[in-house]
C-alpha cells in the first residue's frame, strides 16, 4: 500500500486509490462535481485540481493514482486562482436565481461559489436565456443551470445500462438531452434528481413546491416492497414532500466531524457521495398512497351500539377487549404485511395468548413490477409487502401457521380483528363479513372493509410511527416517524398495547419494549443492533425551528 503526503499529512492508502478518494477518507476537502463514487472517473468539472510536486502542470485529484512518495497540496495560492477561475466559467452563464431554485440551501454550488469564487466576474455581456426542457413525465430540466457534471448520463450509462441521456452541442451550447421525440420512461427515471449537484435537474412531483431549509429529513425505509430501500422522507410539520434515496455503505452525517446544527446536510464532498443508493420510481412517489390526512374523529363503525354509544377511545378498546375474552378462541385475526414487526408480534399475542385463538392470516398482495426488458437495473423485487419476512418469523416463534385471509374467513370466526392497513385488498371478501358477529378494522385509511366493520380504530401511516420491518433478505430495518401527528388517529403499537391491557391487565410496553421482547424471544431478531434501530438519528434543518 502506497503512503503519500497529502498537504503535509502523511497517508496509507489501498493501491489504486486515487488522490480525492484518499482525501476524502481522512478529512482533507478537496471540492468537486463530476466525481461520484458509482461511476468511473472522468475529469469533467476541473474542479479536483491539485499540486503535485514534480508535475508542472496541476492534476485533477479524481484521475491522479496515489502513488509511493507523492506530494500533494491542495491550498497553494496556484490551487486557489485555479478553483475560483473554473467557478468563474462555470457562473458566466448560470442563472443567479438562488432565491427561486430548489436547489437553494443544499446546492454545491451555491457552497463553493461562496468558499472558492471569486467576488465578481471578469463577464459582463448578458447570460443566456433557455427554456426547460422535460425529460420525462418526472424530470424537468433547466440546461442554463447545467454545468455539465454528466453525472446523470453517467449514471445512465453505467448503472442503468442504457444510452437514453447524451450531450448534445459543444461548449457553451452544450446540454443533455434524449433522442429527439423519446422521454425516459425507465422505471429509476427520478434518481437523476439526486445525483445533480446543482438544480438543472428536478423533479414535477417537488419542483417549486417548499424550500429545503424548512423541511426535516428523516432516515426510514421503504414501505413498499420487500426490497426495503433506505430513503430520506422530507418533511414539513404535517406533510411529506419529498423522498430521497441514502446509502449505508458511504460514512454517516451523524458521526461527521464537520457535522453543526446549522448545516442540515454534511459539507458538499460528503453531501456528493451520500446519494449513491438508488430507489425506483414508485418508491420515490408511492409515499403518497400511505399517508392520511391525520384530522378524522374516531368512527365508531355503522353499529354504534356496540359500543354502548360511546364513541371514544377508552369506550372502545374496553368494549373490543371484552369482545375478546367473550369470544376466546373463536377469535381470529387478519394482518397486513405492511404491519411493523412489533405491530405484528402484539397482533399475535393478543390473538394466541390472550384470547387463545389459532385462525392467523396475512394479506395476500400482488407480485411488485419489475423492469427487466433493458437496463441492469431491476425495479422492485419480491412482493408488494414489505414485511412479509419479519411477520412469518415472527409467526414461526410463535408457532403459528399463516392462514389466507380467505381461509380466516372461512374459519368461522365469532370475532375478526383486522390490522391494516389493507389498500382494498379485503374489498372483494367485504360481503362474507356478514356471517361474522363482530368485525374490528384497524387502518389509517377508508375502505369498503371500514364501511363494513362495527368497529374502526384510526391507526397511523408508516410515516407516523415508530418500528422495524424485516426485509426480503432478513435485514432488520428502522421505520421512523417523519411527520407530525394531529387528530384522534393513534399509534397501532398502543392500540394494541392497551387492548392486550384490557384483556390481561399487563401492558407489553411501547416500540422500544417490543423490540427487546423479539430479540429474546424470536431466533432471527436475537442478533440485531438494539441501541443503532432505536436510537433517534433524524437530521434537522437550521436547529430545528419548525419542530
Amino acid at each position: 500500500m502506497p503512503t503519500f503526503e497529502i498537504d503535509g499529512k502523511k497517508i496509507t492508502v489501498e493501491q489504486g486509490k486515487t488522490v480525492l478518494e484518499a482525501a476524502r477518507d481522512n478529512g482533507i476537502e478537496i471540492p468537486y462535481f463530476c466525481f461520484h463514487e458509482s461511476f468511473k472517473s472522468g475529469g469533467l468539472c476541473r474542479m479536483c485540481l491539485v499540486e503535485i510536486e514534480k508535475m508542472p502542470k496541476l492534476q485533477t485529484a479524481c484521475t491522479t493514482v496515489a502513488t509511493e512518495g507523492m506530494v500533494v497540496k491542495t491550498t497553494t495560492d496556484r490551487v486557489r486562482q485555479a478553483r475560483s477561475a473554473i467557478l468563474e466559467f462555470i457562473l458566466t452563464n448560470h442563472p443567479l436565481d438562488c432565491p427561486d431554485c430548489d436547489q437553494a440551501g443544499e446546492c454545491v454550488l451555491q457552497e463553493y461559489a461562496h468558499r472558492y469564487g471569486p467576488d465578481r466576474s471578469a463577464f459582463t455581456e448578458p447570460k443566456q436565456l433557455r427554456e426547460h426542457i422535460a425529460l420525462s413525465e418526472l424530470i424537468a430540466y433547466d440546461p442554463e443551470r447545467c454545468i455539465m457534471c454528466e453525472r446523470c448520463v453517467r449514471y445512465y450509462r453505467d448503472i442503468v445500462g442504457s444510452e437514453e441521456l447524451a450531450v448534445m452541442y459543444r461548449g457553451a451550447h452544450a446540454e443533455i438531452t434524449t433522442f429527439p421525440g423519446k422521454l425516459l420512461t425507465y422505471g429509476y427515471v427520478g434518481n437523476i434528481a439526486d445525483l445533480c449537484p446543482v438544480g438543472a435537474l428536478t423533479t414535477s412531483d417537488f419542483r417549486f413546491k417548499e424550500r429545503v431549509f424548512n423541511l426535516r429529513a428523516t432516515e426510514t425505509v421503504c414501505p413498499l416492497c420487500e426490497a426495503g430501500c433506505l430513503i430520506y422522507a422530507d418533511a414539513k410539520l404535517y406533510t411529506v414532500y419529498r423522498v430521497r434515496s441514502r446509502n449505508p455503505m458511504v460514512r454517516s452525517i451523524h458521526a461527521h466531524e464537520n457535522r453543526n446544527v446549522t448545516s442540515f446536510y454534511p459539507k458538499p464532498y460528503i453531501d456528493a457521495i451520500s446519494r449513491s443508493s438508488y430507489i425506483c420510481d414508485d418508491g420515490r412517489l408511492g409515499y403518497k398512497k400511505l399517508l392520511n390526512d391525520n384530522h378524522r374523529a374516531i368512527p365508531a363503525g355503522p353499529d354504534n351500539r356496540l359500543a354502548s354509544g360511546n364513541n371514544d377511545w377508552s369506550s372502545i378498546i374496553a368494549f373490543v377487549a371484552q369482545k375478546i375474552k367473550q369470544s376466546g378462541a373463536k377469535t381470529a385475526g387478519i394482518i397486513s404485511p405492511f404491519a411493523t414487526n412489533e405491530e405484528a408480534y402484539a397482533f399475535m399475542y393478543m390473538i394466541k395468548h390472550a384470547a387463545g385463538g389459532s385462525a392467523i392470516g396475512m394479506l395476500r398482495f400482488p407480485e411488485a413490477k419489475e423492469y427487466v426488458s433493458a437496463g441492469k437495473l431491476r425495479l422492485r423485487r419480491g412482493m408488494q409487502a414489505p414485511n412479509a419476512n419479519g411477520i412469518g418469523q415472527i409467526a414461526k416463534a410463535f408457532d403459528i401457521r399463516l392462514l389466507s385471509h380467505d381461509e380466516v374467513i372461512g374459519s368461522g370466526p365469532a370475532f375478526l380483528y383486522i390490522l391494516g392497513p389493507s389498500f382494498d385488498q379485503m374489498d372483494p371478501l367485504v360481503d362474507r363479513l356478514g356471517a361474522i358477529p363482530c368485525v374490528v378494522a384497524q387502518d389509517f385509511r377508508p375502505s369498503r372493509l371500514t364501511e363494513r366493520a362495527h368497529i374502526v380504530m384510526p391507526g397511523m401511516s408508516y410515516a407516523q410511527k415508530d418500528g422495524t420491518y424485516t426485509n426480503g433478505e432478513g435485514r432488520v430495518q428502522r421505520l421512523r416517524k417523519v411527520v407530525r401527528t394531529e387528530g384522534e388517529a393513534r399509534d397501532d403499537l398502543s392500540i394494541l398495547s392497551d387492548i392486550i391491557a384490557g384483556i390481561t391487565g399487563k401492558r407489553i410496553g411501547g416500540f422500544d419494549q417490543v423490540l427487546g421482547t423479539l430479540m429474546k424471544e424470536v431466533p432471527s431478531f436475537a442478533s440485531i443492533d438494539f441501541d443503532g434501530l432505536t436510537g433517534d438519528v433524524g437530521l434537522r434543518k437550521a436547529a430545528g425551528r419548525l419542530w
